[in-house]
């Protein structure tokens, strides 16, 4: 019976792992939402620009404490009820209530308040900051992914070819055609290509398990990509782009950009807040207050009880306070000098976030029109470089060229398809780069 659960269990893990589907590129943006680390930092900074907004609006309202003391006394002290001298052996207390308002400090408030919008904000950007970087990562590690793959195939097909090569040329040797040493040379190629074809096999394990780190999946889980539609790297060549209107846009919504400005809108309301403490403050307060102790006794020498005496010394005020800074060892004007330089801090910040994205956005474009240029010249050079090598292949048949001389015309074609399948993900990688900053 327990032989049979746990076939049960295995079958059912292996279905699930059949029947997960292959992941797309949005599919590993939607799952790093989820599952990333440093998305779920993000979103616990956001919270906390929340918290700081809440405990800024609260501080609006009136403070409320209550105090309660209880003592015991032997020797010389002062009786809480009569506050003369005593030297009896006593217990007693006192409890007050105390009620502050703030009515004017200066707008400090108010501007803190302001301060925590303009940080939530940012935040948020922050959040988005981190998504697009990340998704950059995602994107460049799916394309990592494809390649890889696309090499293993090429690879593999150009074994399997060598492969009927050796064939071909073992029959040439029966029948006395080629002599023993074009089978070495080829067979040395195809040992190479097998070699290879490790190598390339362990790049791709190792950039798959980089995407399932960037999207935050479990390293047991399984896991898949799509392959791009061809119809799709063919319509990626079709597509240009204006610096202007690029440009237009990411400066318009790009996160780090809208980030360090209302950071910088954050830091105004921080000098504000500075200034406000230069000016005096004017709140409300109001005290209700009562003592009581245990020896304390009427005319009559009875003993006062606990709630009378309570009642008999209980007692209120109620007033405002006002309160002038007139000296606090500059430390007022300090404190304004150094928020004055994080807000010029915070403008130079958005300056150079603002050139960084015009040169980087200019710098991107330009790869991405290289790179389309690059792919067609490249997609172009290995079809004349497929037909070349066919002629070769049908010469050494014919026996005109040596192995060693199809060898070379086949090291020069798999040359030629691997900088055509570096071309095409390159362009993908531009193309899908450029996607994501206008989708901001």
């Amino acid at each position: 019976m327990k032989l049979f659960t746990i076939l049960i269990l295995i079958l059912l893990s292996c279905e699930h792992a059949f029947n997960q589907q292959p992941y797309s590129l949005e599919d590993c943006f939607n799952a790093a939402k989820e599952n990333n680390i440093g998305l779920q930092r993000s979103q616990h900074d956001i919270e906390s620009s929340y918290i700081d907004k809440q405990a800024a609006i609260f501080n609006l309202l009136p403070a409320v404490s209550v105090n309660a003391e209880h003592i015991f006394s032997s020797g010389k002290n002062i009786d809480p009820v009569t506050n003369n001298f005593v030297r009896d052996n006593f217990s007693g207390g006192d409890f007050n209530m105390t009620v502050e308002l703030n009515i004017f400090s200066g707008f400090s408030a108010l501007n803190a308040i302001k301060s925590s919008l303009y940080k939530i904000k940012a935040e948020e950007y922050a959040y988005q900051k981190n998504e697009m970087n990340i998704f950059f990562s995602i994107t460049a590690a799916y394309a990592k992914v494809m390649y890889d793959r696309e090499q293993v195939s090429t690879i593999r097909n150009n074994n399997q070819h060598t492969r009927e090569e050796l064939n071909v040329v073992q029959e040439e040797i029966d029948v006395g055609k080629l002599s023993k040493s074009d089978y070495y040379t080829i067979n040395t190629r195809y040992k190479t290509e097998q070699a290879d074809l490790v190598d390339i096999q362990n790049d791709s394990l190792t950039a798959i398990n980089q995407l399932k780190y960037l999207i935050g999946l479990h390293y047991n889980t399984a896991f898949d990509i799509k392959d791009i539609d061809s119809t799709e790297i063919k319509s990626i060549v079709t597509k240009d782009f204006t610096l202007s209107e690029v440009l237009d846009t990411v400066l318009k919504n790009y996160p780090a950009l809208l980030e360090s400005m209302f950071e910088e809108r954050s830091a105004e309301m921080n000098v504000k807040s500075a200034k406000g403490n230069l000016f005096p403050t004017l709140s409300f307060a109001g005290n209700i207050f009562s003592n009581y102790n245990s020896l304390d006794r009427n005319l009559s020498s009875d003993h006062i009880s606990f709630g009378q005496q309570l009642n008999n010394n209980f007692g209120k005020t109620v007033g405002f306070v006002l309160q002038v800074p007139l000296f606090n060892k500059y430390q007022n004007r300090f404190a304004i000098e150094k928020e004055k330089i994080n807000l010029s801090n915070a403008k130079l910040a958005t300056q150079q976030i603002e050139n960084d994205i015009a040169k980087n956005v200019q710098q991107l474009l330009n790869d991405f029109f290289s790179a389309k240029q690059k792919y067609l010249l490249e997609k172009e050079s290995l079809q004349q470089g497929q037909l070349a090598y066919e002629a070769f292949e049908e010469r050494h048949k014919l026996g005109y060229i040596s192995s060693l001389e199809l060898i070379l015309a086949k090291d020069q074609l798999y040359t030629q398809q691997v900088k055509t399948i570096q071309a095409k993900y390159n362009l993908y990688f531009k193309y899908k780069l450029i996607e994501e900053l206008l989708v901001y």
